[in-house]
């Protein structure tokens, strides 16, 4: 077998975990295929990233104002420094020998709006116990912030975006304010079972 194709037999037999993945800027949203050859989560992946332009594969671009507007291209570098979000369609599952134990750290979730130009973003941001949602991103030292149950809402009208997870730039948020949750409604009272109207007496007659 030749070097040429000892390579691409290496190649083939190299795992690929695949995210599928949008990335937004101030006026493009861009979506596609995210190939990794060694397992990571997309946060981890984003912020990780070492190279100035993500390639996407089977990837479509299009107007963040006419999103109905695509062009779709076989593959795609998207320049990292530009994406205010990176939200996830689908993640590859994780191979058996994860370490999914390492990754789970005791943390509370903080629900915060997010103010970047182009975006207001809401979401669940999970800091250390103890820390306030200041002090968190003060100490934060990732380019991204990775957010649950998000929902972006486009400054410049139209309808709101609802993911599962996104990774907002640090460096794109103008302002933010925690929301400060209301507590749940105390379950309604059980109704008191009626007393049995007394039964009627017979009048005897005299």
């Amino acid at each position: 077998m030749s070097f040429a194709d000892q390579t691409d037999e290496r190649l083939r037999l190299t795992p690929v975990y695949t995210h599928h993945i949008e990335i937004y800027t101030t006026s493009l949203v861009i979506s596609g295929a995210y190939d990794l050859v060694i397992y990571r989560r997309v946060s981890d992946a984003i912020n990780d990233e070492q190279r100035r332009y993500i390639t996407l594969r089977d990837a479509m671009i299009a107007p963040l104002s006419h999103a109905h507007t695509t062009q779709r291209l076989p593959q795609l570098l998207c320049d990292r420094s530009e994406a205010v979000l990176v939200a996830t369609l689908a993640e590859a599952p994780p191979p058996p020998d994860y370490p999914l134990e390492e990754q789970r750290r005791e943390v509370v979730p903080l629900t915060a709006m997010f103010f970047t130009a182009a975006f207001v973003v809401r979401g669940t941001y999970y800091v250390r116990p103890g820390l306030t949602l200041a002090e968190a991103l003060e100490r934060n030292t990732e380019e991204f912030l990775p957010l649950r149950n998000v929902h972006m809402f486009p400054i410049a009208g139209g309808a709101p975006i609802v993911r599962n997870f996104a990774a907002l730039a640090h460096s794109r948020i103008v302002a933010l304010y925690q929301v400060r949750e209301l507590p749940a409604p105390p379950p309604p009272a059980s109704p008191e079972p009626a007393e049995p109207a007394p039964a009627p007496q017979e009048e005897v007659g005299g």
